[in-house]
């Protein structure tokens, strides 16, 4: 793999309550084989020892201190300090492999108007081994993707931030949305598709830990709530079907993760009564999917019905 002109990589990590875990992160970073040419910690009001270890590192990593305000003004923080051609993203629990940065430098080389550049990636539970998360539509990886409409939604919605890294000039004034989180970074994603091209590598390139108290990974209604959102959000792109088809979508995912089954089983009428036909333009769904979880839901309800009932005669 040839680079051939001089890219400076600004890295920007948000942290809170990341103590334990911020080490790791930054050693994944100084261990690039492309360096990165600046490393930016904010601390978002973390009350624990977190920038007590930053501070180890001494002049190779910046730190920037805020009130909390959660990931999206973390991340804004750290962009109107970055100096470098390209910023990649980075959260405090998450790792890269060696050669990420490389890789993406070189996708940026041969392709001059892509803008984004992402990657397949691994998931990890808390003291397990890493499971490989391809991208969805593997047709997309390893190329240049010039896409519209439903296509860049889409798109946003397969990014995962610990493996994007993003032309500067392509960002310009924009930023994350605050009170988005934690559907903020596919907000951003879909404004950012719009000014160019995309590409996504099919090598996984970094690791997302699972920790059970993240932001992103613990709350389906928040997760769902802000979903739609942004989907309103960018009605225009998505059109009047697309909007449609994501919000039935989204809250089919709602119904799949409410644990309580009348309330999954509201979700799940709205997914209906907003697009009640099979999804296009979506990842791929088991057949009757939907009608299948409506059936278990009913069964569900009416079987604990029939316990209560019991419990009211004895």
């Amino acid at each position: 793999m040839q680079v051939h002109s001089i890219s400076r990589i600004s890295v920007i990590i948000p942290a809170y309550r990341a103590e334990k875990t911020i080490e790791r992160a930054l050693d994944s970073v100084i261990a690039q084989t492309w360096p990165a040419f600046e490393i930016i910690v904010v601390d978002d009001g973390s009350p624990d020892g977190q920038n007590e270890v930053v501070a180890q590192y001494g002049q190779r990593v910046r730190l920037v201190s805020q009130a909390n305000g959660n990931a999206a003004r973390a991340r804004n923080a750290g962009l109107d300090q970055a100096q470098g051609d390209f910023i990649a993203f980075l959260d405090a629990d998450d790792y890269w492999e060696p050669e990420k940065l490389a890789r993406q430098v070189a996708v940026f080389e041969q392709y001059p108007e892509v803008v984004v550049v992402g990657s397949a990636y691994f998931t990890q539970s808390p003291g397990d081994v890493r499971k490989e998360a391809g991208v969805r539509k593997p047709s997309w990886c390893d190329c240049e993707l010039r896409l519209r409409g439903q296509h860049i939604f889409r798109l946003a919605t397969m990014m995962w931030t610990g493996t994007v890294i993003v032309r500067k000039r392509a960002i310009g004034e924009q930023r994350f949305v605050a009170g988005l989180e934690p559907a903020e970074d596919r907000d951003f994603w879909v404004r950012l598709l719009q000014r160019g091209p995309a590409y996504l590598i099919s090598k996984p390139l970094a690791t997302a830990v699972l920790e059970p108290d993240s932001l992103s990974r613990g709350d389906i209604e928040r997760d769902c709530t802000k979903m739609l959102e942004v989907i309103d959000r960018h009605a225009q792109v998505l059109g009047i079907w697309g909007r449609l088809i994501w919000r039935s979508y989204t809250y089919y995912r709602w119904a799949a993760g409410e644990p309580n089954s009348l309330r999954a089983l509201g979700y799940l009428l709205r997914s209906f009564a907003a697009w009640p036909m099979p999804y296009v333009g979506i990842q791929k769904m088991r057949a009757l999917g939907r009608i299948k979880r409506l059936v278990v839901l009913l069964q569900r309800i009416i079987l604990s019905r029939l316990r209560l009932d019991r419990k009211m005669v004895t």
